[in-house]
């Protein structure tokens, strides 16, 4: 369907090469079909736990996987509870390692995380932007990024990730053009 019909084919966080066989997949699809539309773009969601450090970031990371664990009760994956394809294709990277490619973590998982919280993307700002940058090299044009509590995790987004994706694809903004904490709070 997506191959024939969609606009954007919307990924979760999987590893490179899981994303690079899917889009090169859809695109062989696509000829086949005889796709009439524009062709499919495709995009990521995925949780990003950005701090100012790697080591801030992997922490932080860390405490919030041991509270969902804590607190999980059966909500921890077992391997028996019904998912969708794709939905257990997330929760298998658990098994490939708990840390893929550079940063992608795949413990949330196993305590809860489902869909687009199942894996995470976590470090600096630079460690992220160089993560996304790869799935930015398959052909990835759209980004949904977020994580909770929302307004704090998307104030780190906007100042410190949203500059750097910028810069790969612009070079550098202009200082007056980059995003400031006060204007996203306002």
């Amino acid at each position: 369907m997506s191959a024939a019909e969609a606009d954007v084919q919307l990924f979760w966080g999987e590893p490179l090469d899981g994303i690079a066989e899917r889009v090169d997949r859809l695109k062989t699809l696509s000829e086949q079909v005889g796709r009439r539309h524009k062709p499919l773009e495709f995009g990521l969601r995925i949780t990003t736990l950005v701090r100012d450090t790697t080591e801030e970031a992997w922490s932080a990371a860390e405490e919030k996987v041991a509270k969902m664990a804590s607190g999980a009760g059966e909500t921890v994956w077992t391997g028996n509870r019904r998912t969708a394809v794709g939905q257990q294709r997330l929760l298998d990277l658990a098994q490939r390692g708990e840390v893929l490619d550079t940063c992608l973590y795949t413990t949330p998982g196993r305590f809860g995380g489902g869909g687009a919280g199942t894996t995470w993307l976590v470090g600096s700002a630079e460690d992220v932007a160089r993560a996304l940058h790869g799935y930015r090299k398959l052909g990835i044009t759209h980004f949904i990024l977020s994580d909770t509590p929302y307004q704090r995790e998307i104030s780190r987004i906007g100042d410190q990730l949203l500059p750097l994706l910028r810069d790969h694809v612009h070079g550098p903004a202009p200082a007056q053009r980059r995003c400031h904490s006060s204007a996203i709070s306002s």
